[in-house]
């Protein structure tokens, strides 16, 4: 029986462990799972459009007494108002018009005969009044 013994441990004695087999580079690189790309994407997103409505806050702030402007519509804050050249034309849509006063606070309002513009994005009120009418320049 002794040999019988040997026989059986024989194939046993060479063979290494089934997990060293396997070669190390296998391994996976780091992969970035999709769910932290589309976080990350949105992430940009926001502070893109973030700087996008800081800018249009803080160019709007920039309109004085005497400056010249155009209200058009914007579908991110309702209304716009930009300033413009006072010579310049901006189509037959709208109409150049000259800031007669600012007010700070976007409850304001203005003389008869004046348009009322309440800029919420920039706490303020400005007072326009229609270049046809003399005012403008």
């Amino acid at each position: 029986m002794n040999g019988e013994q040997q026989d059986h441990e024989q194939p046993h004695v060479g063979l290494a462990p089934e997990h060293q087999r396997q070669p190390v580079s296998a391994r996976p690189g780091p992969t970035i799972p999709p769910p932290k790309v589309i976080i990350a994407g949105v992430i940009v997103m926001l502070i893109i459009v973030a700087a996008i409505i800081g800018h249009a806050i803080a160019s709007g702030s920039s309109i004085a007494v005497g400056d010249c402007v155009v209200t058009n519509p914007n579908a991110l804050t309702g209304w716009d108002i930009k300033k413009v050249a006072c010579n310049s034309n901006p189509g037959t849509a709208f109409v150049v018009q000259k800031v007669v006063s600012v007010q700070h606070g976007s409850n304001g309002q203005c003389d008869p005969g004046l348009t009322t513009f309440q800029d919420d994005p920039a706490g303020m009120t400005y007072c326009l009044a229609d270049s046809s009418f003399g005012a403008g320049g």
